[in-house]
């Protein structure tokens, strides 16, 4: 495997893994019940600091950073003919997986981006009900990322995948040599000299 190939892999994995990570610490940070204070009389719901709200904050960047990354070395989601010359199929495998992480990665920062909103440190008015969101909604970004970020890899590397050399190329580099012995092709007569040995 290409050296190349093997860093950006690691990079765009770190920055995805890391994303994801941060959303699972975000889900067991994240505001419960116990930690909002509800005043009946006015209605207002304070809803305190807590580390899920910059947890989710950072994980949208590191996303968007290994996306961006891993598409610019595809070639632009496949887009723009990457130099290395893709077979076809491989190349429109490449743009469907490049297509399909992207919209993961936007669900995760959309999902994120709300995980934010709703544990930011504030004190809201309700008109009858405090709002909070529910077990394991940071999961579901944090796996969107790692979706993502796998699609983005495997899109990366089927768009960098070279096409088989053709037939007649391989067959004109391994033909025969001018000083090498010739072996006849099979199936064709040859004459053959005989040679008498003297007892």
């Amino acid at each position: 495997m290409d050296v190349g190939v093997i860093v950006l892999t690691l990079v765009v994995g770190l920055f995805g893994v890391a994303s994801a990570v941060l959303g699972f610490i975000a889900e067991r940070t994240k505001l419960t019940w116990d930690d909002i204070d509800i005043d009946r009389f006015t209605d207002e719901c304070d809803y305190p600091a807590n580390p899920a709200y910059l947890l989710s904050l950072i994980a949208v960047p590191l996303l968007a950073v290994a996306m961006i990354i891993a598409s610019l070395a595809g070639g632009c989601c496949g887009c723009c003919r990457p130099r290395h010359g893709a077979s076809e199929s491989k190349r429109i495998a490449g743009i469907v997986a490049a297509v399909l992480s992207w919209i993961a990665a936007l669900l995760a920062g959309a999902f994120y981006a709300n995980g934010a909103v709703w544990n930011f440190p504030v004190t809201r008015y309700g008109t009858t009900w405090c709002r909070l969101l529910r077990d394991g909604y940071f999961r579901l970004p944090a796996l969107l990322s790692l979706a993502a970020t796998a699609l983005a890899l495997v899109s990366y590397v089927m768009l960098r995948a070279r096409p088989p050399a053709p037939a007649a190329a391989g067959a004109g580099a391994s033909g025969p040599k001018p000083d090498a012995p010739q072996e006849p092709p099979v199936g064709e007569a040859v004459a053959v000299r005989q040679i008498k040995t003297q007892n």
